[in-house]
């Protein structure tokens, strides 16, 4: 990098030289890019449209290796971007902001009509306009819109927080400056904190860019990284085959004093191929979930003949970025969401009204059933990965759940500690809300050790259970078909304060195998589902060789929409039957 005009130390700003290092690179059959250890800072320069720290496009063959630097950005920036690119390797650096676009201050009082709220001046400087509260920037300007609730000791979520515990109204309030540090909101809070509790303010600017953003390429590896600062998400990776994540870290900077990291997930991986792998990865402070693998569903409009149709134009509904042009996408059954017939895209036109582009159409090579018209969902069968997930830490340290898996491809799940906020795992798939797609076929969760998840949130938001299986297929009758298929736990630790350790939706071949559960005193429970496996529409479920603690909360079964003699075999004597 010094050889392009980059300083390290220097605090000037690196965009143009890290550009022209990584241009010299482009046409070399391979290279790699080494910033010598230091602090390299990047500034975006909008006039150029450089709005990220490195844009890798249509490389192949490259590494880029920090040797330890850090990676300091300024404003409203991504980190790095690659693009229909090929082996790439980006290893050893951090990643933060001088001001990061989150804020963070302590509640020092709260009464019935207002919040008080202390903040570092110099770390997240402060004004008041129009009697609102606001923060200016380097090159922005932000107000709240979000926050999350921190305890002071262990900077993990507070006990029973959720989303905007205080209210989403809160920050709308008149606000006035009552110390040189600190204001005062004149708004009656929902949820009164202990006073010192951390308060983290997600911004409107909080989500503007990427931090990773890998599109449409291949044989991707990030290693060696420490992210304590990203906008929106922290990887996200599509249409991409065969990625490692290792020793990637989005977490707080402890050092700065920070309870946030990331605004949203850390990494968020959507139509994905080959395999996916995440390994030696701690997370904390991020806006959302430590990892969320999934597919699109795509919601069909109207059937406009044969072999053509238009998609809903919903954005949720309608994630063109998963489909192209020779995908295989399989048709879902609208009321059993179970996979159909297939068929392969040949054309995607755009509809527009004016500039503005309303809906797609879709051409496939061959015609379609007659079955196959509106509110019918579609889903992309070529692309979908293997996942393996090993050795991870999952802090309580970011609002929401853990790992959030659907593919049909094998899963595994293993030697990883879970000390989520929500759910440690949710499995989903749904064609009503989020359109995440992927009825799993093949999931094997074992070795891993959970302890006091399920903190906060409330059941349904953040799950139901330590392990929730919920897709939004619902049986209405023991003779229904299963959604997900083949999920094994086996050999885990459950460390729990409260009832639920298991909640399994349409399940065919559910095995809880050879687990360890005790209990612990660290909350007191608060779950209005007072069962250990709340069972609904499964079959072929094995309980056995599990290990309970004589004190563990529950140790019981219930089941719904389930003939209980045929598709249920318990051989743990300590568990009783829920009626």
């Amino acid at each position: 990098m010094t050889d392009f005009g980059a300083k390290p130390n220097s605090r000037e700003n690196a965009v143009e030289a890290v550009r022209a290092a990584v241009e010299s690179c482009r046409n070399k059959e391979s290279a790699t890019l080494v910033f010598p250890k230091g602090r390299y800072d990047f500034f975006p320069i909008p006039e150029k449209n450089r709005t990220e720290g490195m844009s890798l496009y249509n490389f192949k063959n490259l590494t880029i290796d920090g040797d330890g630097s850090e990676f300091i950005f300024h404003g409203v920036m991504g980190v790095i971007s690659v693009g229909n690119s090929e082996n790439i390797t980006l290893k050893n650096f951090s990643v933060d902001w001088e001001q990061p676009l989150i804020v963070q201050g302590e509640i020092v009082a709260v009464t019935d009509e207002n919040v008080d709220i202390r903040f570092d001046k110099e770390k997240y400087p402060f004004a008041i306009e129009n009697e609102r509260l606001v923060f200016p920037g380097e090159g922005w300007k932000g107000i709240p819109q979000r926050d999350n609730l921190f305890d002071p000791k262990t900077k993990e979520m507070l006990y029973r927080a959720r989303d905007c515990s205080m209210g989403w109204e809160l920050y709308k309030g008149r606000t006035e400056k009552i110390a040189e540090d600190t204001v005062r909101i004149h708004s009656k809070p929902k949820f009164t904190p202990p006073v010192g509790t951390i308060l983290g303010l997600w911004l409107d600017v909080s989500f503007g860019k990427y931090g990773f953003n890998i599109q449409s390429s291949k044989d991707i590896v990030i290693r060696n990284v420490d992210m304590f600062h990203a906008l929106g998400l922290g990887v996200i990776a599509q249409r991409t085959e065969n990625l490692t994540l290792d020793n990637v870290n989005c977490k707080a900077n402890d050092a700065k004093g920070r309870v946030f990291s990331t605004a949203a997930d850390a990494f968020h991986l959507n139509n994905m191929k080959g395999l996916v792998k995440v390994e030696n990865c701690e997370c904390s402070g991020m806006g959302d979930d430590f990892l969320n693998h999934h597919g699109k569903n795509m919601m069909i409009r109207k059937r406009l003949d044969d072999r053509t149709v238009e998609i809903s134009s919903e954005p949720r509904e309608a994630p063109m970025y998963s489909f192209k042009v020779d995908d295989e996408i399989w048709f879902l059954d609208g009321q059993t969401m179970q996979r159909k017939e297939t068929a392969v895209i040949e054309a995607i036109e755009l509809v527009k009204e004016g500039e503005k582009t309303v809906t797609h159409r879709i051409r496939f090579k061959e015609n379609i059933p007659t079955w196959i018209k509106e509110n019918i969902a579609m889903e992309n069968k070529t692309f979908n990965a293997e996942l393996e997930v090993r050795n991870c830490r999952i802090t309580k340290r970011n609002r929401a759940r853990g790992i959030l898996v659907t593919t049909p491809l094998r899963t595994v799940i293993e030697n990883n500690v879970f000390r989520s906020t929500g759910a440690a795992i949710l499995i989903e798939g749904d064609t009503n809300y989020w359109f995440e797609s992927g009825a799993c076929n093949d999931v094997l969760i074992r070795n891993n050790v959970f302890e006091d998840c399920f903190s906060s949130g409330y059941a349904g938001d953040w799950g139901h259970a330590v392990i929730t299986i919920h897709p939004s297929f619902k049986p209405q009758s023991e003779t229904d078909e299963a959604f997900h298929r083949n999920i094994r736990i086996e050999n885990n630790t459950f460390k729990s304060f409260d009832y639920p350790i298991l909640f399994a939706r349409s399940v065919c071949g559910l095995t809880f195998r050879g687990n360890t559960l005790s209990r612990t005193s660290t909350y007191p429970p608060f779950a209005q589902n007072e069962t250990t496996f709340m069972l609904d529409g499964c079959c072929g479920v094995r309980i056995e060789g599990n290990t309970y603690a004589a004190d563990v909360l529950g140790k019981n079964i219930k089941t719904e929409h389930m003939n209980f003699s045929n598709d249920v075999q318990i051989k743990d004597p300590d568990i009783s039957v829920k009626r």
